[in-house]
């Protein structure tokens, strides 16, 4: 990887140019959605994204990594520095083949709705796109 990124934490998602949020409740218990959200194939439906591999093997933890290509131009990188089995992940991009980012990073929060049978995902992503204003 050419370009390697500052190592962010949860303070830069209060400091993003760009922080999207969202919020959905899921009909599936945190425990199958957080084995969907740890699987290969989590990114199967987003067109963005036609490569992933985790460059850690199993169980995952903390300073887990896993590559994706983006739009078939940019390859990053991305390390959890969270990693609360069943209940919450956060990853940075640590490292990009092309110059195309100056911060990104995710936050995954899963609480038990229905005594179990359901879920409330929070999801959350910061992002500073390089050049936009403010990054």
């Amino acid at each position: 990887m050419a370009y390697k990124l500052p190592l962010i934490d949860d303070a830069f998602f209060a400091t993003a140019p760009l922080v999207v949020p969202a919020v959905v409740d899921l009909d599936a218990p945190p425990a199958r959605v957080w084995e969907v959200l740890g699987s290969d194939e989590m990114w199967s439906w987003a067109p963005i994204v036609d490569e992933l591999v985790w460059l850690t093997s199993r169980p995952q933890t903390v300073g887990a990594t896993r590559r994706l290509r983006l739009f078939k131009v940019n390859t990053i990188e991305e390390e959890f520095y969270r990693w609360d089995e069943g209940r919450r992940a956060t990853f940075r991009v640590t490292r990009q083949t092309r110059p195309m980012l100056e911060g990104l990073a995710e936050d995954f929060l899963l609480d038990r709705l229905d005594g179990g049978a359901r879920t409330r995902l929070t999801w959350t992503m910061a992002i500073a796109p390089k050049g936009l204003p403010g990054s």
